[in-house]
């Protein structure tokens, strides 16, 4: 192997994934609510609420810093933290809002300098061994073109924006301020107003709590066209998505830049073991000790089957066959920055095949392997078909709980609806809700039914390939690829003898074999119909 690496100091560099996953991501979110309670000031014909065009810029790393956080982008989304903390004092004359996000703007200023620092080490504790990358660095792909067309589609939104305020400008000018009567509220977001003429027209403006039926409220009117005074119209919403388009495009330009930059000189390289953990994700790892993930547009092939077929592997999963002798892993070169986030090279045989970025290791990142996880379960126990197998206390009693946290997100959404974070909170109560009180499983003669949180399988007997038990635990394979779902606690504890009593009754009585079908469970439904009333509530 090339190296050596210091494993350990090389992961204990490392700035924790919850620093800027649950605390700055967090952080904004208590800022962004603190900042929309205090903004309570009133639109008034004196002080009209006019749009404000750099701060619809400025929108961009608002929303980008929590994105980029979360997609391990940590310091392009520390970087727009403090952009915008910068830009909220500047802009905003909300005390409450410049107290909040600048103390984010700090926190993400904190944790980018530890990020650096950190990455210095992953540097240096990864050995001291450099390589040259052998011709020249691939064609610029469909980033670069991707990364053209939107830099063409916020030109084009920001041309639009100027066409639209001009037109809103040239009205405004011709416009004649009258006195409209309110004459309806709709909805309780829409308020109606009536003008002089009989007009009719409908407004949503930003507190339709403080209107009621018979108040006057001051419009301009052009013609057919008619806008509230103290709430004139804002287009500025184009500004903020050319910017996110202009944004996202120099992202990826960078990114390309990043990964041609390896062909420009020296590389630091480190010779580890591949395993793949899927057709486009692979495990490196050093010794015994996992280093990191990596994942490749393609796959490269790296692993021979473990498996001759999909029988073979049934017959290892039931524990009627011995399972097959792994051989050694492949071997890679990875060569470039030789950090969490860093763009790294892939050599196979002295030539480059994939270019990628180096991830953390998760817990999911488990390596199927011919030790495959927990006992065989075989048939035992006789069973009434068709047969369900229910939650237990707990789990209706977890359900009955989400379900009362779901309502009570409504009911405050109804008097506080900025608060639209509760609304999010409340679709996943109900989708964890909805599967507490449906069944587990659901056996019947020609098939056994699998309700997860998203989908429900329907899984022919002669599609399922066994069962294998881990604790309170079911794992069923099933499948032509041998997919593998694990239950939740079971509190039947036959549920594992009673699934393979049914398969082998189903497989002497030769029912024939059908498809593996999925379809969305009504939870995906009753959860969207929870979040359309959290939108018109």
């Amino acid at each position: 192997m090339i190296g050596p690496v210091d494993v350990q100091r090389w992961q204990a560099a490392a700035v924790p994934w919850w620093v800027t996953k649950v605390g700055l991501v967090g952080g904004w979110i208590a800022a962004f609510y603190f900042a929309v309670g205090a903004n309570e000031a009133p639109c008034t014909a004196a002080q009209p609420c006019l749009p404000d065009p750099l701060f619809s810029l400025a929108v961009v790393p608002l929303l980008a810093t929590p994105l980029l956080l979360l997609f391990n982008r940590v310091l392009t989304g520390c970087a727009m933290g403090v952009l915008f903390g910068v830009l909220d004092i500047a802009l905003d004359g909300s005390a409450v809002a410049n107290l909040a996000f600048g103390l984010h703007a700090g926190a993400c200023a904190l944790v980018a300098v530890w990020t650096v620092r950190a990455r210095a080490d992953q540097h240096e504790a990864a050995g001291a061994a450099i390589v040259s990358l052998p011709d020249l660095p691939p064609q610029r792909g469909v980033l670069r073109v991707v990364a053209v067309l939107l830099v063409v589609f916020g030109f084009l939104t920001f041309v639009q924006y100027g066409l639209t305020n001009d037109a809103i400008e040239q009205h405004i000018a011709n416009a004649s301020r009258v006195e409209a009567q309110v004459v309806e509220i709709k909805d309780a977001y829409e308020v109606w107003v009536e003008l002089p003429d009989r007009q009719r027209t409908a407004f949503q403006p930003l507190a339709p709590e403080s209107y009621q039926v018979g108040d006057e409220v001051p419009v301009l009117a052009d013609g057919t066209w008619v806008r509230m005074e103290n709430e004139p119209e804002d287009v500025t919403w184009w500004l903020t998505i050319g910017g996110a388009a202009v944004f996202f495009a120099i992202m990826l330009a960078a990114r390309e830049r990043r990964r041609r930059a390896l062909w420009s000189g020296p590389v630091k390289a480190i010779r580890l073991q591949a395993r793949p953990l899927g057709p486009r994700r692979i495990l490196l790892r050093y010794g015994k000790e996992d280093i990191a993930t990596v994942t490749t547009l393609a796959d490269l092939g790296l692993e021979e089957p473990l498996y001759h077929d999909t029988e073979q592997f049934g017959r290892v999963w039931r524990g009627e066959e011995d399972p097959p002798l792994r051989l050694d892993p492949a071997e890679v070169l990875v060569a470039g920055e030789w950090h969490h986030g860093g763009q790294v090279a892939l050599l196979v045989e002295g030539e480059v095949v994939a270019t990628s970025t180096l991830n953390r290791v998760r817990p999911r990142h488990t390596v199927h392997s011919a030790h495959l996880p927990g006992v065989p379960v075989t048939a035992g126990t006789p069973v009434d078909l068709p047969h369900a197998i229910w939650p237990g206390d707990r789990r209706r009693i977890e359900g009955v709980v989400l379900l009362l946290g779901a309502a009570g997100a409504l009911i405050t959404l109804k008097f506080y609806p900025e608060l639209i974070v509760l609304g999010l909170i409340g679709v996943q109560c109900v989708l964890s809700a909805v599967t507490r009180f449906q069944p587990m499983l659901r056996l019947d003669h020609n098939s056994v039914v699998l309700y997860t949180g998203i989908f429900t399988y329907r899984v022919p007997w002669a599609q399922l390939h066994g069962v294998r038990r881990s604790g309170p635990q079911l794992m069923l394979a099933f499948g032509p690829h041998g997919d593998v779902l694990t239950t939740p606690h079971l509190p039947d504890k036959e549920a594992g003898e009673k699934l393979m009593w049914a398969r082998a009754r189903s497989l002497i009585a030769e029912h024939p074999g059908d498809r593996v079908t999925r379809k969305l469970n009504v939870s995906v439904l009753i959860g969207a119909a929870y979040a359309a009333l959290v939108l018109f509530i």
